[in-house]
């Protein structure tokens, strides 16, 4: 055998020692060594396992090879040596052996023509350096908008829709690479479509937010509730087609497409539309529309959801100045302290310029402005101005008790209270009657420099506030009613002021005619605006009464107590002069002062001044009061706690 014969073998055992078969027939070999020296007879069986197995491992192995040799119609020796000896470079053939095939057939052996492929050579090829991709690294603003204010959410529902509705107009232009995409509310009521947010590399866009429902895209998709496609639109109905620039822009195709909102009377009616426009001409498709159809669907849900929270944070306002309210008039139970808090809460919920609130005034045998408030420094109406109930939009809402909104005062030939007013003129102007179930008291005004200013649901939250203000005049002016014909006072069971004066001139007379003395003496508690402060119109009402039942136990049967104000009482001594008189309410303030009055949980105690004025010859009741009236404020200004004596 020569050198390369030898070197052929030694490769061919190397490599099948190399090989699983090598392994396996080594392991076999040396198990079975091991196994006769072995004395232990555990040993000695797991060594024949191991040789067992090997020796059918190749029992199996030789079958197929067998089977294979069959399958191919016999391989001889040459064969073989021609299949196991390496081909030459230039008659290297490859074949494709298909051995996934069912048991008992023919395995199909295929010859396949491949040039192959050029390995360069490891000595002379350089290794290909590639050049590492850059790749940004993404940030948190590439995820979250730092500057989004998440309170808006709680508090400004209106802010919080435009922000988002403006995100998704800024997505909607990237994604159909439009020149504007913009959105805006159909307002049927005013005729008016309104711009809500816009995205836009345009810089003619409408500087206005409102253009009448007319002719335009825009128009029609709101009036119609269809989508619009135009896919190529020349220079000459760029203008008709697109309002809402104020040049032309050079746009060549445009879509709208309507937003749908159901209301609560569970109609689907279009609030909005979606615009978008391009500079290329049919740049929108069927394909977009479905785009679209779901931002409209998301821009429905951001409506409903402004709407409830809009409605609830109104009705949550509305609530809590109905309760302010309540509680001022409780403290001031008066005509103009209603007509205050009424001024007060009105500036809260809603917007305005000017206020005036007209009422009927008895001086002057009409309707007059009780009150005005003008926050703009401009001329407007004066108060106490008389206003004319013929041909002016007050005087026809006292009469008809009826509500006027005027959207633009300066398209119209209107006048708001009297024929000569000195107001200014555009703007919006609504008037709400002040009105109970019995009778018309006045009319409420507001009025505002911007066209439109006044939504329905503001004129309807007023119209609320409103009414609860005529409630309060109501219980007022009944109050007042009953006090005229009642002549007992059902806080402290004295006389009410109208029958103590009318008691006092009847004995003014008497004592004239009989040539009897007569005094009059009028208490008033100390520091009663700070005790209003401190304890309310309730403790105040407490401290009265008391000081009214100190009263009573100190006057004779025939003696006069009455209620002069509301924290003022009056006493009138019969047959006594005033020298005696200022004994007396020296007793009574000495008497109140050591008194102990409780409020609630807490207890004090508080003073009284007091003025005495004794009848004279010729005196008349006025006189009598006056003089009373004006040494009480003379011991008041003194520090209180005195009685002064005319």
């Amino acid at each position: 055998m020569t050198d390369d014969g030898i070197k052929a073998v030694v490769a061919r055992i190397r490599q099948k020692v190399f090989t699983l078969d090598g392994a396996i027939a080594l392991v076999a070999g040396v198990a079975l060594i091991i196994g006769l020296f072995i004395g232990s007879p555990v040993g000695r069986i797991t060594c024949g396992i191991i040789v067992l197995a090997g020796v059918a491992y190749f029992v199996v192995t030789l079958r197929l090879e067998k089977r294979v040799s069959r399958e191919l119609g016999g391989i001889d020796g040459k064969h073989k040596e021609e299949l196991y000896s390496q081909p030459s470079k230039d008659s290297m053939k490859k074949l494709l052996f298909d051995d996934f095939q069912s048991w008992g057939e023919k395995y199909v052996v295929k010859e396949v023509n491949e040039e192959p492929a050029v390995v360069p050579s490891t000595k002379t090829a350089q290794p290909v350096k590639l050049k590492p991709e850059t790749v940004r690294e993404l940030e948190i603003l590439d995820f979250f908008d730092l500057d989004s204010d998440t309170s808006l959410s709680e508090t400004e529902p209106k802010s919080e829709f435009h922000n988002l509705v403006n995100k998704v107009l800024l997505v909607l232009k990237d994604v159909l690479f439009a020149h504007t995409v913009a959105f805006f509310w159909a307002n049927r009521e005013k005729q008016q479509m309104i711009l809500e947010s816009m995205a836009t590399d345009s810089q003619s866009f409408m500087s206005t937010k409102r253009f009448s429902i007319d002719s335009d895209l825009v128009s029609q998709v709101a009036r119609t509730g269809k989508a619009q496609i135009v896919g190529q639109v020349t220079p000459s109905t760029e203008k008709e087609l697109l309002c809402y620039y104020e040049a032309p822009s050079g746009v060549q195709s445009v879509l709208g497409v309507p937003v749908f909102f159901m209301d609560s009377t569970k109609e689907i009616l279009p609030v909005g539309v979606i615009v978008a426009d391009s500079k290329a001409e049919d740049a929108f498709g069927q394909e977009t529309l479905t785009l679209l159809g779901r931002f409209t669907k998301l821009v429905s849900a951001l409506v409903k959801s402004y709407t409830d929270k809009y409605e609830l944070l109104i009705d949550s306002e509305l609530l809590t100045s109905l309760r302010r309210m309540q509680d001022r008039i409780k403290s001031d139970p008066s005509e103009q302290g209603i007509l205050n808090a009424l001024a007060e809460e009105t500036n809260r919920l809603a917007n305005w310029d000017y206020l005036a609130i007209a009422m009927y005034a008895e001086d002057r045998y009409g309707w007059a402005l009780q009150k005005v408030v003008n926050k703009t420094g401009q001329p407007y109406v004066a108060p106490d101005q008389v206003v004319d109930i013929a041909g002016t939009v007050v005087g026809d809402v006292i009469r008809t008790n009826s509500v006027k909104v005027v959207d633009d005062l300066g398209g119209e030939n209107i006048v708001r209270f009297h024929k000569n007013e000195n107001a200014v003129t555009g703007g919006s102007f609504v008037s709400i009657p002040i009105s109970s179930f019995n009778r018309c008291y006045g009319a409420m005004t507001l009025e505002s420099k911007a066209p439109a200013n006044f939504s329905g649901k503001d004129v309807e939250t007023i119209f609320r506030l409103v009414e609860h203000a005529a409630s309060a005049l109501e219980v007022v002016y009944m109050n007042n009613l009953v006090r005229e014909h009642v002549p007992v006072d059902q806080l402290t069971g004295t006389l009410t002021r109208k029958h103590f004066l009318r008691t006092m001139e009847e004995e003014v007379q008497r004592a004239e005619e009989f040539g009897v003395d007569l005094s009059f003496v009028s208490v008033a508690i100390d520091a009663a605006a700070e005790h209003a402060t401190r304890y309310g119109r309730d403790g105040c009402d407490t401290m009265l009464n008391e000081i009214s039942r100190i009263l009573r136990s100190n006057i004779r049967p025939y003696d006069v107590l009455g209620r002069q104000e509301d924290d003022r009482l009056g006493v009138l001594l019969i047959n006594t002069p005033a020298s005696e008189a200022y004994l007396w309410a020296e007793k009574i303030r000495k008497a109140v002062a050591s008194h102990v009055i409780r409020i609630g949980a807490k207890t004090l105690s508080v003073t009284v001044s007091a003025g005495v004025c004794g009848l004279t010859g010729g005196m008349q009741t006025g006189e009598l009061v006056a003089g009373t009236t004006q040494v009480l404020g003379k011991a008041i200004q003194d520090g209180g706690n005195l009685v002064r004596i005319f």
